[in-house]
């Protein structure tokens, strides 16, 4: 009898501690990257795997799964199958880039179910729910420069491939 009831306790014990904890030993990214950007996706696979590897368990709680969609193209077809392919997989976030054909349908999946989609990609000025963007806007800054110091001119220069491809800063002075 007493047998039964310690093993009953165990088990209560077992699920007890899994509820408890709360906050799963696994978590699942995505990544979406087109097929020429190599370097990005190379980033991203070594960050995943240093974090996985780090021994330190108070900085690693947990481990990180990744799944990543490589894109032809930036249509909103393929973008809607790859952030639909995600999203079946139970990620808990995507990283990845937008530019203006995907941007729409990229923050609209983000908002309509509650996925964060976190990118460095150049800022958009709205301020889209569920879309972390790891660069600051820039118009700020810049028209605050333009304003304390009294510029009338000014030139902006940019080190990147991707500020060719996304829409200039309009910037109304």
């Amino acid at each position: 009898m007493w047998h039964r009831a310690l093993a009953t306790v165990l088990v209560l014990l077992r699920f007890a501690g899994h509820s408890l904890a709360g906050f799963p030993n696994q978590i699942n990214i995505g990544g979406l990257f087109m097929r020429s950007t190599v370097q990005e996706h190379s980033a991203f696979r070594f960050a995943v795997q240093l974090y996985n590897t780090n021994q330190n368990a108070t900085e690693k709680p947990f481990h990180l799964n990744y799944n990543v969609d490589n894109l032809e193209s930036s249509n909103s077809f393929s973008v809607t199958h790859a952030f639909c392919s995600q999203f079946s997989r139970g990620v808990y976030a995507i990283l990845g880039f937008y530019d203006r054909k995907s941007m729409n349908t990229l923050t609209s999946f983000c908002g309509a179910l509650h996925t964060s989609f976190i990118t460095p990609s150049f800022p958009i000025d709205a301020d889209v729910q569920f879309v972390i963007q790891m660069r600051p806007g820039l118009r700020g800054a810049v028209l605050s420069l333009l304003d304390h110091y009294k510029w009338e001119k000014f030139v902006y220069l940019y080190d990147t491939d991707r500020g060719k491809s996304s829409e200039p800063v309009k910037l109304l002075y």
